[in-house]
């Protein structure tokens, strides 16, 4: 009886396995996550500011696809502690936690998804070799469009199209091909990373000429640095593009201000990654100079590098108090003393979700072994929209994620920065492009300034009008240099006629023969002291002659 008892629950098990399977319940299939880094909070693309985002994304796939088997591990090296070190290091290490892992390619397929220091293009290769499907949140490689080099490879990255490109489409717009970049060395690491990052990733048909120079905010000399620099600016280009943090662009201010350079003239570009930095560019700091720096915030463009359609949505406003928490009681960033870079959390949530998309949408007819290839993987996301739980998110044929940016102006009257551009994806070309708002103004008016004068830096040019207007200026050079001229020679004279009257004996009285009626003898002497008392002797003495 047992034995019959066995082979029907044996039976039942069975029927009810292969029934599971064609419902489309089959086994688990495990899916493991790897995320090669390191932790610092100064750093924004390290884990510190990505593992909240794992977590999140984490229990947003599992929720919306529960049979699959979600895992994820952070792989940790002592060799990986900075970003020039995972650079260095990432295909050893990596190709040594490969070959090693505990589990066989058959029985779970593993996904790379990763912040990206500095290391993409080298992780990219492994992964490509591999067949693995990769997606970073914040570095990218520049030609991944390249879909024969970069097969498997995907991106989150806020800040894609590269920074180089967003630059030079707006320089494009605007007509500029002269830019001074100034590096404030006192600001956060990423600045540093796009000053040097930027000159070689300009694309070649932007023709631009750019001066680069640097100096350090938040010094007791930094007017003795920055004024030297302006000038310098001031004889190269009208468009400067400011890579620091705010402190640094109120020191550069008040220099401008006192050599006339925020008048409308002088653009002064400057980058965040914050959606909500405006607070951060406010002008009201409870400082003596408050109102000198927002009538000098006119002169003002910043340009908002993260994707400001995605973090619109009420879900990404959700996750932030979540991610707070996370970074707080998990991932030990104590009393929140570094800020949280929110664009690099919702990139690293969104690489999750479409990752579990693209394994899916692969997966529809049944997962056999070998698991999905990383490169069929990547197709499932490349030219797609996909409704996500944090929102709407189009993936680019070129495995970039599009993106929307601002840039924005200073309005003096509402005392905040509103905005004057916002960027798009031209839908057959892909093309990055920036397209005016229509409520965006430039000191009150419609037009932008040259990165040239019209006459020239030296107002030297030779066309008919700046040569009526040199003519013009030099005829006002003559005439208020002759006229000081005529002023000098005349008060020279003046200074010699006194001295021949004091010397001169014609003049010279004796004292006895003065005689004041109406003076008191006490205030006699006093008065011969004075000059008027000589003078009105003196016309006396030549009226009686």
């Amino acid at each position: 009886m047992v034995r019959v008892l066995a082979k029907v629950v044996a039976l039942f098990c069975a029927c009810s396995g292969s029934l599971l399977f064609a419902m489309g319940e089959a086994p688990s299939r495990r899916v493991h996550i790897v995320s090669p880094g390191f932790f610092s909070w100064n750093i924004e693309p390290s884990l510190s500011h990505f593992a909240p985002a794992v977590d999140t994304g984490l229990a947003e796939v599992r929720r919306k696809y529960p049979h699959f088997n979600w895992t994820s591990e952070f792989l940790l090296r002592d060799t990986m502690r900075n970003c020039s070190n995972l650079r260095d290091n990432i295909q050893y290490e990596l190709a040594k936690w490969y070959y090693t892992r505990s589990y066989s390619a058959d029985d779970a397929l593993t996904v790379i998804i990763a912040p990206g220091c500095s290391e993409a293009r080298p992780l990219s290769q492994l992964a490509a070799g591999w067949d693995i499907l990769l997606i970073t949140s914040v570095d990218y490689t520049e030609n991944m469009a390249d879909r024969s080099e970069f097969p498997t490879y995907v991106t989150t990255s806020p800040l894609t199209p590269v920074n180089a490109v967003i630059f030079c489409a707006l320089f494009t717009e605007m007509n500029w091909t002269r830019l001074y970049l100034l590096h404030d060395t006192g600001s956060s690491p990423y600045y540093g990373l796009q000053a040097s990052f930027l000159p070689l990733r300009i694309p070649t048909n932007c023709r631009v000429q750019l001066t680069r120079q640097q100096f350090h905010s938040g010094v007791k000399n930094v007017s003795q640095q920055l004024q030297p620099i302006l000038r310098d600016f001031n004889s190269k280009s009208r468009v400067m593009l400011y890579l620091g943090n705010a402190i640094g662009l109120r020191d550069i201010l008040i220099e401008a201000v006192k050599m006339n350079m925020t008048s409308g003239e002088h653009v002064f570009l400057t980058v965040t990654t914050d959606d909500s930095a405006d607070w951060l560019f406010s002008w009201q700091t409870m400082s003596s100079d408050d109102e000198l720096i927002r009538g000098a915030y006119r002169a003002v463009m910043l340009i908002k590098l993260t994707d400001t359609a995605a973090i619109s949505t009420p879900s990404w406003r959700g996750l932030i108090s979540q991610w707070r928490t996370l970074a707080e009681d998990k991932y030990n960033n104590t009393k929140l003393q570094y800020h949280l870079a929110p664009q690099i959390l919702m990139a690293g949530h969104i690489a999750f979700e479409l990752m579990a998309e693209a394994v899916h949408a692969a997966s529809q007819d049944g997962w056999s072994h070998p698991p999905p290839s990383g490169k069929l993987l990547a197709e499932q996301l490349l030219n797609h929209t996909f409704d996500l739980a944090i929102g709407k998110v189009h993936v680019l044929g070129r495995g970039q994620m599009a993106v929307r940016h601002v840039t924005t102006c200073f309005d003096l009257l509402k005392g905040s920065f509103m905005t004057c551009f916002v960027s798009n994806n031209d839908a057959l070309t892909e093309r990055f492009l920036w397209d005016r708002d229509a409520n965006g103004t430039w000191f009150g008016g419609q037009s932008f300034p040259p990165d040239e004068p019209q006459c020239g830096f030296n107002g030297q040019r030779n066309t008919p009008e700046c040569a009526s207007k040199s003519s013009l200026r030099d005829r006002w050079l003559f005439g208020v240099g002759t006229a000081f001229g005529v002023w000098i020679v005349g008060l020279a004279g003046a200074f010699t006629l006194r001295r021949n009257m004091r010397s001169s004996p014609e003049w010279i009285l004796k004292a006895d023969l003065l005689v004041f009626p109406n003076v008191l003898v006490r205030r006699q002497r006093s008065c011969m002291r004075h000059f008027a008392c000589l003078a009105f002797a003196f016309s006396n003495s030549i009226a009686a002659q």
